[in-house]
C-alpha cells in the first residue's frame, strides 16, 4: 500500500467526529481548484531532518487527492533525494524529451519523465554531478513546464537561512521549511520562515516540524503561534531510516495523519500550530 493510498482511509484517524472533520477540512484543501498553478519549494536548514521524504510523501497525497499528476522536482543534493524516495532509485536521469523544451500540453510537459503509482512526475534538475542544484538551473527546467502543472513540489534540501532561502521564496508560492521539532531548531526555522514572509513577492510560508530526536513532545502546545506562521508536527518514524524508500504499511497513523495536515497547508495556508 502506497504512503498517500494508506493516508486517506478515515479509519486511520481514530474515527471521532473531531478528526473525521479535520480530514475533511485537508480534504477539501488539498482538492480546492486553483487560480494558478501552486509552487510548494521544500527546504531545511540542517540535514537530517528528513525533507525529501516529506516532500515525496506530501507530493503523493496531493496527487492522490486532486487525481491529477504533481510535478515533483529533485534540487537537492545526495543519493537519498527526492528520486529515491519517491522509488525511482538513484540511476542517472533520461536525456530531455524534445517535448519539454516547448510544451503545448500538459502530456508534452510531463513528457519522458517516470511516473510514480500516485502520479507523481518526477523531474531531476541536476547536472553532471550531485551537487545541489541552483535556482538558475530549476527556473530553465521548470519555467516552461508551470502553467500546465497546477502543482509543482520542489525538494531544495538543505539551503542556508539567507540568500538561499531568499531565491527559492522568489520561485515559490508556497515555502515549506522542514526542520527538527526541538526548541533550538524549531526557534531558527520560526525566524528563517518569518523573514521569507517578509520578501517582495511575500510567499506562503509552513514550517513542518518532524520530531526526528522525539523531542518535540517537551514543547507546550501552541509554542511559535505568535510568529503566524503555520507550524506542522510530523511524528517521528523509524521507517525513515530504512534501506528502502517508505511506504505507506511502514508508517504509524499519527504520522500518516500529520502528512494529510501538511498536504493541505501548503496548498492553503493559514496560521497556527497544529
Amino acid at each position: 500500500m502506497s504512503l498517500a493510498a494508506a493516508a486517506i482511509a478515515p479509519a486511520l484517524l481514530g474515527g471521532a467526529a473531531d478528526r473525521q472533520a479535520e480530514l475533511e477540512a485537508a480534504d477539501r484543501a488539498i482538492r480546492a481548484p486553483l487560480a494558478l498553478s501552486r509552487r510548494i519549494g521544500f527546504a531545511q536548514l540542517a540535514g537530517g531532518v528528513g525533507a525529501s521524504t516529506t516532500v515525496a510523501a506530501v507530493a503523493a497525497l496531493i496527487a492522490v487527492r486532486r487525481r491529477s499528476p504533481v510535478l515533483a522536482v529533485d534540487a537537492a543534493a545526495g543519493p537519498r533525494s527526492l528520486r529515491w524516495q519517491a522509488g525511482l532509485g538513484t540511476t542517472a536521469p533520461a536525456p530531455v524529451d524534445a517535448r519539454r523544451t516547448r510544451p503545448q500540453s500538459q502530456a508534452d510537459a510531463l513528457a519522458g519523465l517516470p511516473l510514480t503509482d500516485t502520479g507523481v512526475a518526477v523531474l531531476d534538475v541536476h547536472g553532471d554531478d550531485d551537487r545541489a542544484a541552483t535556482e538558475t538551473a530549476w527556473a530553465e527546467h521548470v519555467a516552461p513546464l508551470a502553467r500546465f502543472c497546477p502543482v509543482v513540489c520542489t525538494d531544495w534540501g538543505v539551503r542556508g537561512a539567507g540568500a538561499d532561502l531568499g531565491g527559492i521564496a522568489a520561485a515559490s508560492s508556497t515555502v515549506c521549511v522542514v526542520t527538527r521539532a526541538d526548541r533550538g531548531a524549531l526557534e531558527r526555522a520560526l525566524a528563517a520562515a518569518g523573514a521569507v514572509r517578509t520578501l517582495p513577492n511575500r510567499p506562503d510560508v509552513v514550517v513542518a516540524a518532524v520530531d526526528v530526536g522525539r523531542t518535540g513532545g517537551r514543547l507546550p502546545r501552541g509554542f511559535g503561534a505568535g510568529v503566524g506562521v503555520p507550524v506542522v508536527r510530523v511524528p517521528f518514524e523509524p521507517a525513515r531510516r530504512a534501506a528502502e524508500p517508505v511506504r505507506g504499511a511502514d508508517c504509524s497513523a499519527a504520522t500518516r495523519a500529520a502528512l494529510i495536515r501538511l498536504a493541505a497547508a501548503v496548498m492553503a495556508p493559514a496560521g497556527g500550530v497544529r
